[in-house]
């Protein structure tokens, strides 16, 4: 049904026209009658919108010329009907020069208004359509968006790290440009909901349902408080990570603790779930993400149901800013090489037999090298992900170590199984090599991706990865990432309406018109073409 607003000064006039039809078998119906064009704008500026006007133009204090234009700079959408006399030409003139394409004639046919209202009802179901695929659109672009902004803050904490530079580039492409600018101060807090003993009853294998609540209400209330940007590893469905962005470290005490407190009510309240947390350090800084990460993971694997943990040693927060982005550098390049003996020697340097260093330094820094073991199995382990969920789950045992050298042996276990595990990928074959190279490649298609960097992150001579590559994949490695990308961009012109410059960042273009001259090349056609193929064929 349509919302009419009738606009005549003479009331008589106006109950003739309501007469005139059924208004409701035609899709219509007066919601609002004004008896000149200030009164109109009152009711306009205070109601929901009419979709259609019918205004007469001779009215006093504001005629239907000053009304139509005041609409069309406020109420754009709006359709304008125009009441006319014989009489009244040069003003009908200026309402069609306004852009008013329809006008009844006094006194109104039955005939005429009725064939109008079925002419407008058909133009405005076509914009309400318009509206809704618009409305669409945007919700799919921002959906997409927000998974690949959650993809890229999961592999800042996880994997090893592109140049800082590609990282705030990739930041400015995804609309995080908040998050790219200098010595930023901010914060991780992890939550995990748990379901009580009971609460599913026969509904255990549902417990996805409760997930995904438990993820739309960290989302939403992350959304309504601003400057928190939410994430999630789709290997641990019951858990949810925020980062936190503020202006300076005194503000993050209350504001991260009062958002996990109203976070663990709406979870008990709503969902009936129990829900654990930790709140990480403070840190400064790009470079610092990772260590903000694991301190904010290692509160949650002390926290209880019932208690909150988080850090807050001084001493410990200044041990473990010593974890530098250098040393990660050192250690793994030390795995990956398989060299324990230099791997170890960094260890033991890391973990002081300073008797004044309390045991979380030790417990933060063994989480820290296990988030290390975890990413650079990830790059290796090929099939199953087995390694991987052991590094995670001895993450929620890192507090039963009761001293360095408990630390030190498990680190040591660890490490070896690690290099096991690169071994097999990096020395079984070309083609083993080159199927990890693939996987990474396949994971990460739409951030900038160059044989130089594979070369160098898989520790290979260009040369030889460029040969090694087209030799077992059987094309090139800069054709393999314009099929990926091409591939991709051909899904999301048939199967969303989103905008080019949209498409292009999500399959790795800097630009719409670099993407579109790529796609043609690639396809024989532009984008839009291809579109337009698409739903002619439907």
């Amino acid at each position: 049904m349509f919302r009419v607003l009738l606009v005549d000064d003479e009331a008589g006039v106006r109950n003739s026209i309501k007469a005139k039809i059924n208004w409701e078998a035609a899709g219509f119906q007066i919601e609002y009658e004004a008896s000149n064009g200030e009164e109109a704008l009152r009711i306009l500026n205070g109601q929901p919108l009419p979709d259609l006007v019918i205004t007469d133009i001779r009215m006093p204090q504001m005629d239907g010329i000053n009304l139509i234009k005041a609409c069309k700079e406020r109420y754009p959408l709006i359709r304008t009907v125009v009441l006319s006399g014989y009489s009244d030409f040069e003003y009908t003139k200026a309402a069609i020069q306004l852009g008013v394409k329809d006008y009844l004639l006094k006194p109104v046919v039955r005939s005429e208004l009725s064939d109008l209202l079925s002419k407008l009802a058909l133009e405005l179901e076509e914009d309400r359509h318009q509206q809704q695929r618009k409305q669409m659109d945007r919700i799919q672009s921002r959906q997409q968006l927000q998974i690949l902004q959650e993809q890229l803050l999961l592999q800042l904490v996880n994997n090893e790290m592109f140049s800082l530079a590609a990282v705030k580039e990739r930041m400015y492409q995804l609309q995080l440009s908040s998050l790219a600018a200098d010595n930023l101060y901010m914060q991780f807090v992890t939550m995990e909901m748990r379901v009580p003993q009971g609460r599913l009853g026969e509904w255990h294998d549902r417990k996805d349902l409760l997930q995904l609540s438990f993820q739309m209400m960290g989302r939403e209330l992350a959304e309504k408080e601003g400057r928190i940007f939410p994430f999630q590893d789709v290997s641990q469905p019951a858990m949810l990570h925020f980062l936190f962005l503020l202006d300076d470290t005194r503000a993050f005490d209350d504001f991260t603790a009062r958002f996990v407190r109203e976070l663990k009510r709406k979870i008990k309240q709503y969902l009936r779930l129990d829900s654990v947390a930790g709140i990480g350090e403070p840190f400064q800084g790009l470079n610092r993400i990772k260590n903000g990460y694991a301190s904010s993971m290692l509160s949650w694997s002390q926290s209880t149901i019932e208690e909150t943990a988080a850090n807050g040693d001084k001493r410990t927060l200044e041990l473990t800013n010593a974890f530098t982005p250098e040393l990660e550098r050192k250690l793994m390049l030390a795995l990956e090489n398989l060299d324990i003996r230099a791997f170890t020697k960094q260890v033991h340097a890391l973990f002081t037999t300073d008797r004044d260093t309390p045991m979380m330094s030790f417990t933060f820094m063994t989480f820290r090298i296990i988030l290390l073991f975890i990413a650079i199995a990830k790059k290796f382990e090929l099939g199953n992900s087995s390694l991987q969920k052991h590094l995670f789950n001895c993450q929620m045992t890192v507090w039963d170590h009761r001293s360095r050298e408990q630390v030190l042996e498990q680190l040591d276990e660890l490490a070896h199984l690690v290099m096991d595990e690169v071994k097999k990928t990096r020395f079984a074959g070309g083609q083993t090599l080159v199927e990890a190279i693939r996987k990474y490649v396949d994971e990460n298609y739409s951030y900038e991706l160059t044989l130089s960097s594979l070369a160098e992150m898989f520790h290979l001579n260009e040369t030889y990865l460029s040969g090694l590559f087209k030799q077992n994949a059987g094309i090139t490695f800069s054709d393999y990432v314009t099929k990926l990308r091409m591939t991709k961009a051909e899904q999301l012109l048939g199967e969303s309406e989103l905008k080019l410059t949209d498409i292009a960042t999500l399959v790795g273009y800097s630009s719409s018109s670099y993407f579109s001259t790529s796609f043609k090349k690639y396809y024989g056609m532009s984008p839009k073409e291809y579109r337009e193929q698409v739903i002619n064929k439907k």
